[in-house]
């Protein structure tokens, strides 16, 4: 047995035959992820810096190969489960923050955008047409002054 790195789909099939073990990444560790938990927690504005497929990795390793991992599973699902719902939190109350031209996301897994985007896309396109009608209302405001103080001087 020598360690070799291959594609994710590759090890859990060999892991499927009992043929290899899976090797953890360093990130999945009760003690790395409870540090980025109080990380969350420190600084309400910003999320913690965790690869960007944290969730769908740390999923499949806890189904397919739990024997591999450093810490019991039941800790690490707890400390995972509590790190997610506290991104979740922060994400909800950072979507009060967005305006029609943009939203800022940075930090968030794939997975975390994509459970917002349902509710992101048809938020912001009103916004954006909310926008394009009060730029358009102020447009014709403008023209509107214009003409009367060029109707003023006519006088």
């Amino acid at each position: 047995m020598r360690r070799e790195l291959v594609p994710l789909w590759v090890a859990l099939i060999l892991k499927s035959q009992d043929k290899c073990s899976i090797v953890p990444p360093k990130w999945l560790t009760v003690a790395y992820l409870k540090e980025r938990y109080e990380d969350e927690i420190r600084k309400p504005l910003q999320f913690s810096d965790l690869p960007w497929n944290w969730l769908e990795l740390s999923k499949i390793l806890l189904e397919k190969a739990p024997d591999d991992l450093l810490d019991p599973v039941d800790q690490l699902r707890s400390v995972i489960q509590d790190l997610r719902e506290t991104r979740l939190v922060k994400s909800k109350k950072g979507l009060k923050e967005f305006n029609e031209s943009n939203i800022q996301l940075n930090g968030l897994s794939l997975l975390e955008i994509n459970e917002l985007r349902p509710f992101v896309i048809p938020v912001m396109n009103k916004l954006r047409q909310l926008y394009d009608t009060t730029q358009s209302n102020t447009i014709n405001a403008d023209d509107q002054d214009m003409e009367d103080v060029s109707d003023d001087e006519d006088v």
